[in-house]
């Protein structure tokens, strides 16, 4: 900001002041120049007593001329008219009005002609304070003002010296007081925009940094519901949907299933390929597990190479087809890695809930378990399913 004129350096930042100043100062200025159309018009009250030898002149600039321009600019004000044009025509017009009074006070005679100057100091006041002008604007206007006046009654003679000494003294001190309140008040209005405008960037930049807070977190949270090596839910995330599905089974008594499938013989494949190749085959298994699922589904590696499907409203018969289409998936290709490719089977059980009977998620997950252990217990690459009216063991169904 420089000291003299009160002007930022950065024209971007000069711009954004003088629009956000125009702005917040606008109601002000719309007040002040109905105020000034007010006082110049009733002033013509005193055209009558003090200065009657020009009263039509007086009224003629005063009510054709100032008052109508006055009026012209103050509905600009309410227009969308921008702030580049709106100081430039408050300038005019206050010029016009300062030019209006000199010419009153050239053309009137004794006592108008001493009086009339204190007119001037009160367009001086409104100059520098009331119509927030710049104080650049401001300061040349009022000595402008005053410097025609001093050239147009020392030119025309119509004031005695002494007279004119003693305005002249007035007029000074009035500017040099004028000056000091304009540049407070606009050194304040500048400072106080530079700090809300930190504050606001402070305010936005903290935003901002909350938001990223907040994602970090939600990422974080996000990552702490995956298994790291085949970003397929983790166990304990599974359990947490579970329970709130289990919460709507019990609600709309809709069907509720689950899946366990297990890699059959993979301490196998680790042990001959390595377990950088066995963490390849896993990634495999649950990129068709997830790429078979429905929305709704929730597919989790339960642990090592042990994963589950919960299936919210589905029953056996959908829980079945779905089994067999990864079991199909996984067993008919096989699976690239960088010791070549290797085939693999897999094991599965499935236990369902029909919407009558009741149950907790641990004895539903525990029967999909067991359906499991018989699936590999008879040979594996087999898919079993508990069968909760074959005996109170519940025994279990072999499916080919």
């Amino acid at each position: 900001m420089r000291p003299f004129t009160l002007v930022f350096r950065d024209s971007d930042l000069e711009k954004e002041f003088q629009k956000a100043n125009y702005e917040k100062n606008l109601p002000q200025i719309r007040v002040c120049l109905a105020l000034g159309f007010l006082l110049y018009a009733l002033f013509g009250i005193l055209d009558h007593w003090i200065i009657p030898d020009i009263e039509q002149f007086a009224w003629t600039v005063r009510y054709y001329i100032v008052c109508p321009l006055l009026v012209g600019v103050f509905f600009l004000a309410y227009s969308e008219i921008r702030y580049q044009y709106m100081y430039p025509l408050m300038v005019l017009a206050g010029f016009i009005a300062g030019v209006g009074i000199i010419a009153m006070i050239l053309g009137a005679g004794a006592p108008g002609c001493f009086l009339y100057y204190v007119g001037l100091l009160l367009c001086l006041m409104f100059y520098y304070t009331f119509f927030r002008l710049p104080f650049l604007a401001a300061t040349v206007l009022s000595w402008t003002i005053f410097l025609l006046y001093e050239v147009m009654v020392i030119w025309t003679k119509s004031i005695p010296l002494p007279i004119l000494t003693n305005n002249t003294f007035f007029f000074i001190a009035f500017n040099i007081t004028g000056m000091s309140a304009s540049y407070s008040i606009e050194r304040y209005m500048r400072q106080d925009f530079l700090q809300r405008r930190k504050i606001r960037e402070q305010t936005e930049n903290l935003k901002k940094a909350l938001l990223d807070v907040e994602k970090s977190r939600h990422e974080a949270e996000e990552m702490a519901k995956l298994d790291p090596l085949t970003s397929l839910y983790n166990r304990r995330h599974f359990f947490s949907i579970a329970e709130h599905e289990l919460a709507r089974y019990r609600r709309y008594r809709h069907s509720l299933s689950i899946i366990m499938i297990d890699l059959d013989h993979f301490k196998r494949v680790n042990d001959t390929y390595g377990h950088f190749i066995g963490d390849q085959v896993l990634q495999a298994l649950a990129a068709a597990i997830d790429k078979l699922m429905r929305r709704a589904d929730t597919p989790c590696r339960y642990g090592g190479e042990e994963f589950a499907i919960l299936m919210p409203e589905t029953d056996l018969a959908a829980a079945q087809n779905l089994g067999r289409r990864i079991k199909d998936a996984i067993e008919s290709t096989e699976i690239d890695t960088r010791k070549g490719p290797i085939k693999v089977t897999l094991s599965m059980g499935i236990a369902s809930l029909d919407g009558v009977e009741d149950a907790c998620i641990e004895q539903l997950v525990e029967r999909a378990d067991d359906a499991l252990y018989q699936a590999k217990y008879s040979g594996r690459s087999l898919i079993r399913i508990w069968d909760k009216s074959s005996s109170a063991e519940a025994q279990l169904e072999l499916l080919t």
